[in-house]
């Protein structure tokens, strides 16, 4: 990390505002939320935050395949087998999926 770096996440950003014996005054934004914090960080929690968003990523084109796959008329065994999820679990992420797409949100493809 070096001052000035910006990283773009899911739903928001963060940037290297400063350094300070050794520690990141990190900037971060959500822009679903319109929020702004700061932050101080080392080099673990910059990784810690990185991996978590990552998985935020992976879930959220997860739910994107599962509502593709609901949509062209696979079964919720079926899905919850395939992804290792309860049925219902599938029919929520569907159901959530589809509401999103009813309110003109961009749903993840």
């Amino acid at each position: 990390m070096s001052l000035g770096d910006r990283i773009d996440f899911v739903g928001g950003s963060y940037e290297i505002r400063g350094l300070v014996d050794g520690l990141y005054v990190v900037r971060i934004r959500n822009r679903t939320k319109n929020h702004e914090a700061y932050r101080v960080w080392t080099e673990q929690d910059r990784a810690e935050f990185d991996k978590m968003q990552q998985g935020r990523a992976d879930t959220l084109d997860r739910n994107a395949q599962i509502y593709e796959r609901r949509l062209s008329g696979e079964t919720l065994a079926t899905l919850a087998q395939d992804f290792g999820l309860s049925a219902s679990r599938v029919r929520d992420i569907c159901a959530k999926q589809e509401r999103k797409e009813r309110r003109g949100q961009p749903v993840p493809a």
